[in-house]
């Protein structure tokens, strides 16, 4: 099984936001990185199946399963 490659992203966020964020988090039990892991891999999902849609729409034929995807050779 291949492991996933990772990425660090890092960002300025109002502290409003972050205060919701942690809010949450402590009322969950959970992490920071669980949620906006979570957040950042629905819309990605997301984007992806909507670039699928485009492009079947436009005449062309990607992967429907998204399999490979990420993969850089």
């Amino acid at each position: 099984m291949a492991t996933d490659r990772t990425t660090e992203i890092s960002f300025e966020v109002p502290a409003a936001e972050v205060a919701v964020l942690d809010g949450y988090c402590q009322a969950k039990g959970i992490k920071r990185t669980q949620v906006m892991r979570r957040l950042l891999k629905e819309w990605s999902d997301e984007k992806h199946h909507e670039a699928i849609m485009v492009c079947r729409v436009a005449g062309n034929k990607p992967e429907a399963s998204g399999s490979g995807r990420g993969d850089q050779e």
